[in-house]
């Protein structure tokens, strides 16, 4: 089904409206209104400190631009450019995408090179030199103090650490999903999803492996859950003026290097755009087929004839994503990735598998399903978006259980729990409350559901 729209456009036909509306409008209403809210922010809270740490300057330097009134003008710098880059139509939004997740890339091999040509013995002596210099402790002593702040190294995985982790890792895999939002406004649909979603967690898990695993080569098993620690937490022990992730490590073994640094911090702020940007385009694509099936104001379907974009729809996301941040600036919350990450592994992924996994079976959409060009894409009898479905319901899972049993993640699970079930019931009342508006006019929106959205 390659039409703009998302999965509401899958669920709304396979499974049920009211099911496709309450995802949609959990995921294009609110949970990219969400990551506005807490990733916008990044580029100064996080980005910000960590750009002035591998270019050698002082933390104090960009303070009032990281927290306070400060941080909300680099916030809403961010979020306006975004807005701007997206109005601006999608031709002029992918160059600019191409360049940054080029830098993206291009920072992520740098990382990769560096942590494969440097020996544990190396990364040990330049950490020490430095700690010198700035009179915080040496490898070996921030290793124990990491440990015992954090209770004790453990000696080998475990489960409920390696599902955790997998949460925001996951991110790499699955968020390529997001081309399904413009799958009308792609040249060649059905071959370029295909590719984007197949090359997508490809290039990610093998970028991903490389970088981890030469991370971990490098500073150790002991090293690696230290410096974890000390990134997380910044425990006043931790005296260097940079931080510790792995961007910082890096910008270290070489020397702080002005153009090496620029490229690998820089590549944490282009980022955080892009996923902004990206999140006017899944609101405004998700909302304007909403409206193209009745279920929203008539201005929800509104092009401008100047622009080429949904710009009311753009507007309203812009109004309600500045008030978002400024509620984020008063009340800063890091961690709240992973609650939106919650939000949206049940009620988009879960819901969207279990469509792939019946989406052969159902008797309403098998017209679709019989043109489909994956309709004989089978492994033995059962075809393979059935396989792909449950193993993605096998994988929202065991994330979904990660969130609830790591102890970390403790103090937002009631929290997000609850904004689930509002904004999920908020969805219902919204599917029902435009159901009735259009049978007052005569219109009966469930005859929509037949067929396929129209571009």
């Amino acid at each position: 089904m390659p039409r703009s729209g998302g999965e509401y456009v899958y669920n709304s036909r396979i499974l049920h409206p009211t099911i496709g509306l309450a995802v949609s409008f959990v995921n294009a209403g609110f949970i990219y209104l969400a990551w506005i809210w807490v990733l916008a922010p990044w580029a100064g809270q996080i980005g910000l400190p960590m750009m002035a740490g591998v270019l050698g300057i002082a933390p104090e330097a960009v303070e009032p631009f990281s927290s306070g009134w400060g941080l909300y003008v680099v916030t809403t710098i961010v979020n306006v450019t975004a807005f701007l880059a997206v109005l601006a139509g999608m031709r002029v939004y992918l160059k600019i995408q191409k360049v940054f997740t080029t830098w993206s890339l291009i920072a992520v091999v740098v990382a990769g090179v560096i942590f494969s040509i440097t020996s544990h013995a190396e990364f040990v002596s330049i950490w020490n030199n430095y700690a010198a210099q700035f009179g915080a402790l040496d490898f070996h002593a921030a290793v124990r103090a990491a440990a015992a702040d954090m209770g004790g190294i453990p000696e080998t995985w475990n489960w409920t650490s390696t599902l955790g982790m997998m949460l925001p890792v996951s991110w790499i895999a699955i968020y390529g999903y997001i081309i399904a939002f413009i799958g009308g406004e792609v040249k060649s649909p059905r071959i370029t999803i295909f590719r984007a979603q197949v090359l997508n967690p490809i290039i990610c898990i093998v970028l991903l492996l490389w970088v981890g695993l030469a991370f971990q080569r490098m500073v150790g098993w002991e090293g690696i859950h230290a410096i974890a620690w000390m990134s997380e937490e910044s425990p006043e022990w931790y005296a260097f003026p940079f931080g510790a992730t792995y961007i910082d490590m890096a910008a270290m073994i070489v020397g702080f290097n002005k153009v090496v640094g620029f490229i690998m911090a820089g590549s944490f702020i282009v980022a955080t755009w892009l996923w902004v940007a990206a999140s006017y385009i899944a609101w405004s694509r998700g909302a304007f087929a909403w409206g193209m099936d009745g279920l929203g104001p008539r201005w929800f379907t509104d092009i401008s004839p100047r622009f080429g974009q949904p710009v009311k729809l753009l507007v309203a996301m812009l109004i309600a994503s500045q008030i978002a941040v400024t509620h984020y600036i008063m009340y800063p919350e890091t961690l709240g990735a992973l609650g939106v990450t919650l939000v949206e592994l049940v009620s988009v992924f879960g819901v969207t598998a279990v469509s792939c996994l019946i989406f052969p079976y159902v008797k309403k959409v098998r017209h679709i399903w019989d043109v489909s060009p994956y309709k004989g894409w089978r492994i033995g009898p059962v075809p393979v978006a059935t396989i792909a479905g449950g193993l993605s319901l096998i994988l929202v899972g065991m994330l979904t259980y990660a969130f609830y049993v790591s102890e970390g993640l403790a103090f937002m699970r009631d929290a997000w729990t609850l904004i689930y079930v509002v904004i999920w019931s908020l969805g219902v009342g919204w599917y029902f409350i435009w159901k009735r508006i259009r049978a007052k006019e005569g219109i009966d929106v469930t005859l929509a559901f037949k067929e396929i959205a129209p571009e």
